[in-house]
């Protein structure tokens, strides 16, 4: 039982979507032109009252404040499905995906863009994008779950598209305070959606990936 599920379809995209992430940010080892041309595009276009929304927004989903937002979900999930390994898996699937982020970070070591463009101060390496990787993990993990639930089934492309578009929001904010590229953004949504789909199958039942339609 347990090698059918480490060879479900799941695992395996799960595991080629990190690898992916990780070997293409070896060869990225500079902006490329999509990179500049957004991270201008965003520096152009920045207001006061914007500056102040988007580092909020940011703040929230930092990759050390991300656990403290999983653990309150996870809590809401227990007590919502009254499963344990449903909520355990929301929480595995941030920490699982931070340290796959993590390693990536400091095997790529790719730098930040230039600080004195910077709206907020970060410090380690750019590729992958923390945020967007702790983000997708939980939000992924926890629509997951919502749609093992009789309403979630039912409601279950609207709460993928809400997913997709918070997701892209928080990766937006990265972008607009100037301390990530665009393929930062990409990875981490890359490694959060792998890790999040590796653990499925042991965590929430060996037909995850069928949740995903």
């Amino acid at each position: 039982m347990i090698v059918r599920r480490f060879l479900s379809p799941s695992v395996i995209v799960g595991v080629l979507l990190v690898a992916i992430v990780a070997v293409a940010g070896g060869f990225i080892t500079s902006p490329l032109s999509i990179d500049t041309t957004v991270w201008s595009d965003f520096i152009a276009s920045r207001t006061p009252a914007m500056n102040t929304f988007m580092t909020g927004a940011s703040w929230l989903f930092d990759p050390k404040r991300a656990v403290i937002v999983a653990l309150a979900v996870a809590a809401f999930v227990w007590w919502l499905v009254k499963k344990v390994m449903h909520a355990l898996y929301i929480l595995g699937s941030v920490a699982f995906s931070g340290i796959n982020g993590y390693i990536i970070k400091h095997i790529d070591s790719r730098p930040r863009p230039e600080e004195a463009y910077r709206l907020i101060t970060e410090d380690g390496y750019s590729f992958p994008s923390g945020h967007a990787t702790a983000v997708t993990a939980l939000i992924v993990s926890l629509v997951l779950v919502l749609t093992m639930t009789r309403l979630g089934r039912r409601l279950r492309y609207l709460l993928w598209a809400a997913a997709l578009v918070f997701i892209v929001f928080i990766c937006v904010t990265r972008l607009y305070l100037g301390v990530h590229w665009v393929t930062d953004v990409i990875g981490g949504f890359g490694v959060g959606l792998g890790s999040s789909m590796i653990l499925a199958p042991f965590m929430i039942g060996p037909n995850a990936l069928k949740l995903f339609r």
